[in-house]
């Protein structure tokens, strides 16, 4: 339903509000849900924004907060090439290991060649206590195994990458499906916490075998035909690794589109929910990501990168920002309604304007329900999006 937009000060922005994609799960490619990861959004939301707003294949598209990658893989699914940044390490190999995805025989095929359920371990202390509250010895000895191959590789080998990758998603979960005792699925909560809930119900963890529960997944996520040209578009990506206001390597006005989420304050803390798959992944936690629970650092942040985006576009393209309704400072937050107040971004050379507001209402499925998130009331239960344009 199109309609002004309803705070008065940006009245003249037009705003477009409803389902705009459908509410139920697992709809778009089986690769998108290889892994979760905290705050992502669904695939639906740039295959949206991609379709509307480009009608050439082969296009340039952006996603400066790129998280697990589903903005840049739909982007190959839909046979454009993509630029994925995220100070995250984590993030980027999340989404640099679908780059190249062999074929399930290949895969299960290196998963079998691989030899983990025997041969020397080695973990220290402080690894050895972080990591048991989770995992039977057997089982965490497998995982250490696997991990030495994934690390010896540099990440050089597809094959290794996707099944390091199915690994990451079942380190930790509700089900047996995953490798540890009954933990949360999303996040990586700490060890104390993990070790109060094994008391709490009187668990402590089963051995599990971590190949078949990779072989397993990786055959659900792999159901559907790969388009053809999903890896000639993935080749021509760039995957860097940093501050989203200053984007190495991207030259000026190249950019056909920009799909992203940025860090909404600090309501999401990305290292400590991956703390275990920097572990996997051998990464040292320090990085320098913007959370900040100040609503003023968060706008000075978004300035700086609005102006980054509208170096990088090309005339005419547009840069979608999703964002939600955050609590902050006792009261519900729109946060676009802040994003507002920054534009336009006015250079020499170009300015970065407003063009439209687009809301979907999230209209949640039995299972949200079931996990007691009430439709438009609790959570961030909206996509809001900011639509922006470069002009001369």
């Amino acid at each position: 339903m199109n309609q002004a937009y309803p705070y008065i000060k940006h009245a003249s922005i037009p705003v477009q509000k409803g389902e705009l994609w459908t509410s139920r799960q697992r709809q778009m490619h089986g690769i998108h849900y290889t892994v979760s990861y905290r705050a992502s959004f669904k695939p639906e939301l740039p295959d949206f924004f991609i379709r509307k707003f480009l009608n050439k294949k082969n296009a340039l598209i952006l996603d400066p907060f790129g998280g697990r990658g589903t903005t840049i893989i739909q982007a190959n699914l839909l046979g454009h090439r993509a630029i994925h940044n995220d100070l995250n390490p984590v993030a980027g190999f999340l989404a640099y290991a679908r780059r190249q995805i062999p074929d399930l025989h290949v895969l299960k095929n290196t998963l079998d060649s691989l030899v983990i359920e025997k041969g020397p371990v080695t973990l220290n202390v402080e690894e050895k206590k972080n990591l048991l509250p989770f995992f039977h010895e057997e089982t965490l000895n497998e995982i250490i195994r696997l991990r030495k191959y994934l690390l010896e590789s540099k990440f050089k080998d597809p094959a290794l990458n996707y099944i390091g990758l199915t690994a990451l998603s079942r380190l930790h979960g509700h089900s047996e499906g995953f490798f540890s005792v009954y933990s949360f699925p999303q996040i990586s909560i700490l060890p104390e916490a993990q070790r109060r809930n094994n008391l709490r119900r009187n668990q402590t963890p089963p051995y599990r075998n971590i190949k078949d529960r990779i072989l397993k997944k990786m055959q659900k996520d792999l159901t559907d035909v790969i388009p053809v040209h999903y890896h000639s578009a993935a080749k021509k990506n760039k995957y860097i690794n940093c501050d989203a206001r200053k984007l190495k390597n991207i030259k000026d006005s190249t950019v056909d589109l920009v799909v992203t989420s940025p860090p909404f304050l600090d309501k999401v803390n990305y290292l400590s929910d991956n703390w275990m798959r920097s572990w996997f992944l051998g990464y040292d936690l320090n990085h320098n990501l913007t959370m900040t629970h100040d609503l003023g650092e968060w706008l000075m942040f978004m300035r700086g990168v609005f102006v980054e985006l509208g170096r990088v576009l090309k005339p005419g393209a547009r840069a979608v920002i999703e964002v939600g309704e955050v609590a902050s400072g006792g009261k519900i937050r729109n946060l676009e309604e802040y994003l507002l107040d920054l534009l336009p971004v006015v250079s020499k050379d170009y300015k970065l304007i407003a063009e439209e507001v687009l809301i979907h209402e999230q209209q949640f499925t039995k299972l949200a329900n079931c996990w007691k998130v009430d439709n438009n009331v609790k959570g961030t239960n909206t996509n809001r999006c900011l639509i922006m344009r470069k002009v001369k």
